[in-house]
């Protein structure tokens, strides 16, 4: 992922730098966890922070390809404002994900054997080659390819058979772009 820097200025030029691959490129290739990833935009810790808006960079590439071409980016980056909406419109989900992640953590707090599959899945020391490269990835780096994230979450709750809110916790403390619209609704 390129270096995140917290300005406006670096968001768009992260942006100019992607726009000519919003059309057929990324469409092609988005589904692939690169190293580098540079065949996603990666404006996602941007536009988490609001130095860029989902509208603004939806508007940019249609602006720059046409209202055709771009149309998996821009789908992309409308399920963004879907999320956001969908979980203003239910402020209970946040409620109740939180008290999820409270009982969650103190079951690991009380049960050794969990607590010990969570230590070893934060770590990423749990003997699953790629789930223990994108544990360090996400610690090193606070960013994770979209479909890594998906594979990630998978082996937390089936394999691992760890709490969903405790996952969703982790990607909230690390990831530069996690929101609570957008993590929470993904992980649930």
């Amino acid at each position: 992922m390129p270096q995140f820097t917290p300005s406006r200025a670096a968001g768009l030029a992260r942006f100019d730098d992607f726009a000519p691959r919003a059309a057929g490129d990324y469409a092609r290739t988005r589904n692939f966890d690169t190293g580098g990833h540079t065949n996603v935009s990666s404006l996602s810790p941007w536009l988490r922070h609001g130095l860029l808006t989902e509208t603004e960079v939806i508007a940019a590439a249609v602006r720059h390809h046409g209202p055709d071409l771009p149309e998996k980016f821009v789908t992309e980056v409308a399920w963004r404002l879907y999320f956001k909406g969908w979980l203003e419109l239910r402020p209970g989900i946040w409620t109740a994900y939180k008290a999820e992640r409270q009982a969650a953590w103190n079951d690991v707090q009380t049960q050794s054997g969990l607590r010990q599959r969570w230590e070893q899945a934060c770590t990423g020391q749990t003997g699953i080659a790629c789930f223990d490269h994108w544990a360090a990835e996400l610690a090193q780096t606070g960013y994770l390819h979209n479909h890594a994230r998906m594979w990630f979450a998978s082996i937390w709750i089936f394999t691992l058979g760890l709490p969903w809110t405790l996952g969703a916790d982790l990607f909230l403390r690390h990831l530069l772009d996690g929101d609570a619209a957008s993590n929470t609704l993904s992980w649930r």
